[in-house]
């Protein structure tokens, strides 16, 4: 019999699973069929949900705009075939016909997955011009989280530490610190030079207040001073500054410096250091040019972040990257998840994606599009969905336009999908991992109250009911698609026992409130 979810409003979706892949030719490696161990391609933004995970492993309930599907997904694998005849950057589909757990109705799903081509055992990143701009005000004296006791500034260290193993002698390394002033602790030095740039943060210490566009141009500055064509420009901050809503005059000032510098080609790498980090400014980067986003909430994290992912969080692969997206006449679009972009949608419409990045796991992303299927679609035949096509600007400024993709649902579907249909196990993932993290966010909104996107408050009142209501059931959701999966799809990859196991811990933390 079709299950039923009681908390959730009947809809009939289809869902368009979106994503990019790219081949790219860099210091002589060209592309080639989609293989194990090649490198993945991601949006710019957030790369994670550290900060949410890190609020419920220590019992909290996070903010739910701290759960993103972009960032969720990119911590997980979603491999890709590249077609025959790719170019710099692919489109790859595959489909699915399920009952997901927001709506009452079967869900049609296409997925196109992020990945590329590029070998990561031979990928070499290009020469790096790098500042590295440290928030040393008193805040920074705070403990990164409550079970180590480390302040952040000491983890900002340990990071510095890390990155710099990373480094070689083609790079240029320059250090800005900031509290209420800024100052140049160190200058363009070789990357190989790992005690000058050690010994330039060793002896900070936390003091005084906090004037983040004052050391946010004092890096830019510094790196500006340096361009050159050998390297790629880029700045990283490590902050624990608080940006908001509340506090728009400091955001926007903040933003217009990083738009200013990212319209000269310096791109922005910018770590929320502990919990206090304001969560609504990753979008913001997310829609900057060369702008991306981390957050740094424990020693695993740092390692994980400068060991496994430096390479490829530096390097751009695409700018200006427009996916449009010509959905058939029998469906509407309702939602879009995986990148952020707000609707209304009509049938034929464009995402714009300022920035593509490498990534170190294949499929480091996906975009997701969800539409609603008119009574004229006859599951007896095959069914066009969408007409898809891109267009980027590669990073030496060519724009091209790769050939566009028509994805079709297969025919012979059950309407009522008792059975469900799903082209690969990929697939299935990548349906699993948006379900969950449409769960939790919905969870944590259950329980806020909030002024208009600005979440302040958590309501004890029936919200705690609603959410502890909705993520048992989608428990029980959870390992019924899960089952069969494999657990973990590469060393890089989170796997589906940790997101169980962090919905779990999730509902632990509502039960006890």
């Amino acid at each position: 019999m079709k299950r039923k979810h009681s908390i959730v409003k009947q809809r009939f979706l289809l869902v368009l699973v979106l994503g990019l892949s790219a081949i790219w030719i860099l210091h002589g490696l060209s592309g080639c069929a989609a293989q194990p161990g090649s490198v993945g391609v991601t949006t710019g933004g957030a790369k994670d949900i550290a900060y949410a995970r890190a609020t419920i492993l220590d019992g909290g309930v996070p903010e739910p705009n701290s759960i993103t599907v972009e960032g969720f997904v990119s911590e997980h694998s979603l491999p890709t075939v590249a077609p025959d005849g790719a170019g710099l950057l692919y489109l790859a589909a595959t489909t699915a016909w399920h009952d997901d757990f927001d709506s009452f109705t079967p869900h049609a799903t296409l997925q196109i997955g992020f990945g590329s081509t590029i070998d990561r055992a031979t990928f070499r990143r290009p020469p790096l011009n790098l500042c590295l701009v440290i928030d040393r005000s008193g805040s920074m004296g705070n403990s990164i989280d409550f079970r180590s006791g480390t302040s952040k500034l000491e983890a900002v260290k340990v990071a510095v530490d890390r990155l710099a193993s990373e480094l070689n002698e083609d790079d240029l390394v320059s250090v800005v610190t900031f509290n209420e002033g800024s100052s140049v602790r160190l200058e363009a030095v070789g990357g190989d030079e790992l005690g000058a740039i050690n010994s330039a943060v060793d002896t900070l210490v936390p003091e005084g207040g906090t004037d983040l566009v004052a050391g946010l141009r004092r890096g830019y500055n510094v790196v500006q001073q340096h361009t050159s064509n050998d390297r790629m420009d880029r700045v990283f901050v490590f902050t624990d500054a608080l940006l908001t809503d509340f506090n728009e005059f400091l955001t926007q000032l903040f933003l217009n410096v990083v738009r200013d510098y990212a319209g000269q080609n310096i791109g922005g790498t910018f770590f929320g250091v502990g919990t206090d980090f304001g969560q609504d400014i990753a979008y913001e980067i997310s829609q900057i040019r060369g702008g991306n986003y981390f957050f740094l909430s424990d020693y695993e994290r740092i390692v994980s972040v400068f060991e496994e992912d430096f390479d490829f969080l530096v390097t751009p692969v695409a700018y200006d990257v427009s996916l449009r997206v010509a959905v058939h006449l029998t469906f509407d679009v309702t939602d879009v998840f995986g990148i952020p972009v707000e609707g209304p949608f009509p049938h034929e419409f464009r995402l714009n994606i300022p920035s593509l990045f490498l990534h170190s796991r294949e499929g480091g992303g996906a975009i997701f599009v969800r539409a609603r299927a008119s009574a004229a679609m006859d599951f007896s035949q095959a069914s066009e969905i969408a007409k898809l096509s891109l267009n980027y600007e590669t990073p030496d400024g060519t724009r091209v336009a790769p050939p566009f993709l028509e994805p079709t649902l297969p025919a012979g579907l059950d309407p009522d999908a008792r059975t469900s249909h799903f082209q690969d196990d990929v697939t299935k993932r990548g349906v699993l991992l948006l379900n969950t993290a449409l769960a939790m966010k919905a969870a944590c909104d259950d329980v806020y109250e909030r002024f208009g996107d600005y979440y302040y408050s958590v309501n004890y009142g029936e919200g705690y009911q609603r959410a502890i209501s909705r993520l048992t059931e989608f428990l029980v959701y959870f390992d019924e698609l899960a089952a069969g999966l494999e657990d973990r799809l590469s060393p890089t990859s989170r796997s589906l026992s940790e997101e169980r196991a962090l919905v779990a811990k999730l509902l632990s933390n509502l039960r006890g409130s």
